[in-house]
Formats: structure tokens, sequence, C-alpha cells
């Protein structure tokens, strides 16, 4: 018998209600179903039950995510249930479930694939993905930090910043935007570098192809920046990289901003693909549109 996992905001008593109604209404149509809420269900490495025919979602992109963290490395698709605020990943509306669900059991209905990102942090075996982003930061103590990147072992630049991510087309409109990054069509196949806060003119967001192998070491120079040749104008060579004393606890890697690992300053994370794709049930072609003028008011005069 074919399942369809269920996982709904458990604080959102729209999304709770909605979840226990569609339980029903898969059951009575001959489908098994697990249902748990979202932070259960984020504390698990794999999906329950290899039954598992779909990922239903209720609430935020937030929930999705976790969704998408199961489903993807499965080939699960997901259909999110739009009861957050900006909804930028889901695709039905809360009064659409049941219609949503029909066009699913018909076949009637597109798979969007959507790019994801792998990071691996220097001398940990055990890799973290995103669907959205992976940012490295500087915790609030910290001292000014400085990140150097490479891009396919070969050396970009070294800004002294807030942070550096690295987002996928879906990434594109959450924390990559509030960060200057360019709006990128979802299915799009890029990746998106971008800095957080630079103390520097000369940092910019870039795109790369999915294919890019970035790598970015976090170090913290307290007295000698070290980014360039003194007088020169331009950046020659890679800095020497300086490593404070205190060593560890001053930055961080945040994977879609729900996962936090400490950084030890010196190491390096290395960025790519991820070898999956999160696979999103679509049933409007210009939806992404759609949701550039509805949620982020695209071509409305705020004024009138």
């Amino acid at each position: 018998m074919p399942e369809v996992l269920i996982l709904y905001h458990a604080k959102k008593p729209e999304a709770v209600r909605r979840a226990q109604e569609t339980a029903r209404w898969l059951r009575a149509h001959g489908y098994g179903v697990v249902l748990t809420d979202q932070q259960t269900a984020s504390t698990w490495s794999q999906l329950p039950d290899p039954n598992i025919a779909l990922i239903l979602t209720l609430g935020g992109d937030g929930t999705l995510l976790t969704g998408a963290l199961l489903g993807a490395p499965a080939g699960v698709p997901i259909l999110g249930v739009h009861l957050g605020r900006f909804g930028f990943i889901a695709q039905a509306e809360p009064e659409e479930i049941q219609s949503a669900l029909e066009r699913w059991r018909e076949g009637n209905y597109t798979i969007q694939e959507r790019l994801m990102v792998r990071a691996s942090i220097e001398n940990d075996p055990k890799p973290v993905y995103a669907l959205n982003e992976v940012a490295l930061l500087r915790q609030a103590d910290a001292p000014m930090l400085n990140f150097t990147i490479r891009i396919n072992n070969l050396w970009l630049t070294t800004y002294p910043a807030d942070g550096s991510l690295v987002a996928t087309p879906t990434g594109s409109t959450a924390y990559a935007l509030s960060v200057g990054a360019p709006v990128v069509h979802p299915q799009t196949e890029a990746l998106i570098l971008a800095p957080i806060s630079p103390h520097t003119l000369g940092a910019r967001p870039l795109v790369l192809p999915p294919s890019a192998q970035i790598a970015i070491t976090v170090t913290c120079e307290a007295t000698d920046r070290g980014s360039s040749e003194v007088g020169s104008g331009q950046p020659s060579r890679p800095p020497e990289e300086k490593v404070t004393s205190d060593g560890f606890g001053k930055a961080l890697l945040s994977a879609d901003g729900r996962r936090h690992l400490p950084l030890e300053l010196g190491q390096t994370v290395q960025i790519t693909s991820a070898p999956f794709r999160t696979k999103l049930l679509s049933f409007n072609e210009g939806e992404f549109f759609q949701k550039l003028r509805e949620r982020l008011l695209w071509g409305v005069r705020v004024n009138e």
C-alpha cells in the first residue's frame, strides 16, 4: 500500500487541523498515512517507511525544507501547502489540498527538480545538505573575519565580512535575496556565491555553473589584513591566513538557517551541488512569476 507522509507545523492550529483532516481523507481513499510534526521529523536521518510515495507539508517553507532533506535522497516528491508567510517553495493553498491530491492520484502534474547544495567541513566526514543555502557566519562575539574563496582550486578573492553564502536558485528568494544576490528562476542550473555584509566595495555576488567546486576558508587577522600587496591596488596572491589563538566558536556553518555547526577558524568548507534533487509537485507553470508579483510586490506602487 502506498503511503503519504504528512509533516505539519505543530504551533500552527490550522496546520494541525488540516493535517488531521487530510489524513482521514487519504485513509478513506486507500492510502496509508504517517502523520508527524515538523520538529520530530527534523530528528530523522531518513524516511521512516520505504513505501512512502509522497510527502505533504503543512506550514511554511521551513516545514517543506525538513521534508526536502528526507525526500530528496529517496527520490520522493513533495507537495507543499502554504501556511506560512512568504511560501516561495510551497505549491498549494490550504483550500486546494484535496484537489491537489486528486491530481496527484490521477498523475495530472509535473515534477520540478530543484538543485541542492552539499557542504563538507574539513576534518568532518559527515556532509550537510541544503535546499536554499549554506552560509558561513561570524558569531556575534567574534571580531571581523576573512573569507578566502577558491573556485575549482583557483583562488578568487579574500574579503572581510560577516559571512559568505552559497545559494541555490530556489534559495535566491531566501537569505541570498537579503544580501543583494540576484533572483534566479528556481529551475535554473546554477550556484550563487554572495558575501554577507562585506567591509569592502569590491565584493559582489557571483553566479557559477552547478559543476563549480567552491572552497571557503574562514580566518581572522586581528592586526594585519594581508589581503593585497601594499600600493598595488589589486590582489595578486592569496593572503597569508592568520588564525586567532582562541580558534573555536567564532564562526558557524548554517544550512537553510535551521542546522548550525561550529567552525574552527582556519577550517575550509567545500561546497558543491548535491548528488540528488528535491522533487516538487507542480500544477502551474507560471507560479514562480505569480509569487514574485504577490509576495515580493513586483510592479506594485507601495505609495498608492
